[in-house]
């Protein structure tokens, strides 16, 4: 059976490798397949987005069902959406963090959860079922605006108003975030400086994807903010990264153990992506917590299964007594009640972190089994401890350190994720691990 979902939804270049009939046809299969009911549609700032919302409202109402327009939200007031008014599915119009060009469709089961395997099977069998699927009656699109002031609401009264405020810029990446966001954090008691904050097609001042080579210009501009950290979002605000007061990036696995920290738990299983720092599980199990790894992309899914307490992969996290969707604006929320409360626990954490992580994404295209067989090559030297195959290919080493290979499942991409406690190791791997992909390139 052909895969219509790859990581997370659907997505490709707006009229090339996505054409709104293709979305049509998506979205009418998951309202056939999931049956009569609401259906929660969101969209974020991209001129493709504005024009492809309306097409899923059009196959919903075709089916005979009725769509909930919420407008334009951050990812996380959709799925939120999607428990709130009680929803059979909901899409989220949105190409996250990839770039300008592309569109995007991210699909929510009832429990404001995306897609697991077996949902997104449902949906693509009923894609090969041959049958008229209209309905003799059109369902009603009706406006439902006020979800995102009952996200603001509801996420505000989840914590404790600061009695000492923080200042904390935060860039929205020009996403519908910035519409959410510095609300949120200015309505606990906090000075906010917003940054990018109005939404554009064009993502003028960066990039949606928040790394480290994307933040540049942001991270140079916090120190003289005069702010105590920043945050900054990816298009949609499901992910959130950290900068701290100086101008350096925050490695992800310290966002990841700051908000593990302020849910205070000490008991239950935290799920964790395969390519994840392992400073993230030693930080949970030294809080007496069960760890489990995790496909890429899938973590919400086994948090369900394990009836977890936390669920995180790099920039993303999951607090299921929050929700079961991926949530940088409840994370940013979450960690500054943190630190307004233990001030100086991030310049701590960072102090304390021994691993060094790297990620690299290379332009190129390979096969699995041909990039296993160079990389057992070129690490033969190395002792291999452990050989995983969870998601990607990992070879971990007799030190702890690690490299892993993985094909991105939203843009023609291979990732390498390298870490470990020393620097030249690191280096090593990592140049390592670009060979590997470019003598693999089937290009």
């Amino acid at each position: 059976m052909t895969r219509a979902f790859g990581t997370a939804g659907v997505r490709g270049v707006f009229n090339q490798t996505q054409t709104p009939d293709q979305v049509y046809r998506l979205a009418e299969n998951v309202a056939f397949a999931f049956g009569r009911g609401k259906y929660g549609i969101g969209w974020d700032g991209r001129k493709a987005s504005a024009l492809l919302s309306k097409t899923v409202l059009a196959a919903v109402s075709a089916i005979g069902s009725e769509a909930l327009a919420f407008g334009l939200v951050p990812t996380p007031v959709l799925a939120f959406g999607a428990v709130s008014r009680s929803c059979v599915a909901a899409f989220s119009v949105t190409a996250s963090h990839n770039p300008a060009e592309f569109s995007g469709v991210k699909v929510f089961n009832g429990a404001g959860m995306e897609l697991p395997k077996q949902d997104e099977e449902r949906v693509e069998r009923a894609m090969g079922v041959d049958v008229l699927k209209t309905s003799g009656a059109f369902g009603e699109i009706v406006p439902d605006e006020d979800v995102t002031a009952d996200y603001v609401q509801a996420m505000a009264s989840r914590y404790q108003h600061s009695v000492e405020p923080l200042r904390i810029a935060v860039d929205c990446a020009t996403g519908p975030g910035g519409l959410v966001t510095p609300e949120i954090l200015k309505r606990l008691g906090h000075h906010v400086v917003p940054v990018n904050s109005q939404v554009s097609w064009r993502f003028p001042a960066r990039p949606p994807e928040p790394n480290a080579a994307n933040l540049v210009d942001f991270a140079r501009m916090v120190p003289g903010l005069g702010v105590d950290f920043a945050f900054a979002h990816d298009g949609d605000a499901d992910r959130l990264v950290m900068v701290d007061a100086s101008g350096n990036v925050v490695p992800d696995a310290i966002v990841a153990i700051l908000a593990l920290k302020g849910l205070d738990v000490r008991e239950g299983t935290v799920v964790i992506s395969e390519n994840a720092s392992t400073a993230v599980a030693e930080a949970a199990e030294g809080l007496g917590l069960e760890v489990v790894r995790s496909r890429v992309g899938k973590t919400f899914a086994v948090l369900r299964e394990q009836r977890g307490v936390f669920a995180t992969e790099p920039s993303k996290m999951v607090d299921p007594r929050w929700g079961l969707w991926e949530d940088g604006i409840n994370a940013a929320a979450l960690i500054s009640s943190l630190l307004a409360r233990e001030r100086g626990l991030l310049q701590r954490a960072l102090e304390e972190n021994t691993w060094k992580y790297k990620q690299v994404n290379l332009r190129s295209s390979v096969r699995m089994e041909v990039l296993e067989k160079k990389a057992k090559e070129v690490f033969r030297r190395q002792k291999v401890v452990d050989e995983r195959r969870l998601d990607g290919y990992k070879l971990v080493f007799g030190d702890g350190s690690w490299v892993m290979f993985r094909p991105s499942g939203t843009e023609p991409l291979t990732r390498v994720y390298c870490e470990s406690r020393n620097q030249q190791t690191l280096d090593m791997l990592v140049q390592q691990g670009i060979q590997c992909v470019e003598s693999s390139n089937t290009a």
